[in-house]
């Protein structure tokens, strides 16, 4: 019996480091260079990271505020797995009650503050406010979390929330897996 499960684990190695190292959305480093890649471009006993290669923000997506009040917004878009890492360059829209789009946010793949945050909305008058994410065009990228919330079209659903003058959402995360 041991020996059948030390077979299949050497058949199955291969074949879980291609799919480990799918280049769709990936950027991985195995800490060692061209020089132990094969002539077929395959690296070796990988031992680094792979890390989420960044979509480039839709076009008009830009860190813009909505206005003069002094409330703010905050949370992260995150890969949901064990990892979750930031995902940068992705945009988050803040919009009013209505559904309007009144601000965008391109996210950070590094911490924007001490909660971990990778976006921020400040200068947020008091009021009601949808939070969506964007997914990147032409990718699989879905949502996996929030798993119900407000519609916020393509499959994507956001958060809904009144906020007061001053105060702050925190938390506002949407996680997501290729």
């Amino acid at each position: 019996m041991r020996a059948l499960i030390v077979v299949l684990a050497l058949a199955t190695t291969p074949f879980l480091v291609a799919v480990s190292q799918s280049p769709q959305g990936l950027i991985c480093d195995n800490g060692q260079g061209d020089e132990h890649r094969s002539d077929s471009g395959e690296a070796h006993a990988h031992q680094g990271t792979c890390l989420v290669q960044p979509p480039p923000p839709p076009p008009g997506c830009v860190n813009s505020g909505p206005g003069t009040g002094t409330a703010t917004i905050t949370g992260q878009v995150f890969v949901d797995d064990p990892t979750q890492s930031l995902l940068a360059g992705w945009c988050v829209e803040l919009r009013d009650a209505s559904g309007a789009v009144i601000a965008t946010a391109v996210t950070s793949g590094t911490a924007l503050d001490s909660e971990g945050n990778n976006y921020i909305f400040t200068g947020v008058a008091a009021g009601t406010y949808i939070v969506c994410e964007e997914l990147p065009a032409n990718t699989t990228w879905h949502e996996t979390f929030p798993p119900s919330g407000a519609d916020c079209g393509g499959g994507v659903v956001g958060y809904t929330f009144p906020l007061a003058e001053g105060n702050g959402a925190d938390f506002i995360s949407f996680g997501n897996l290729l």
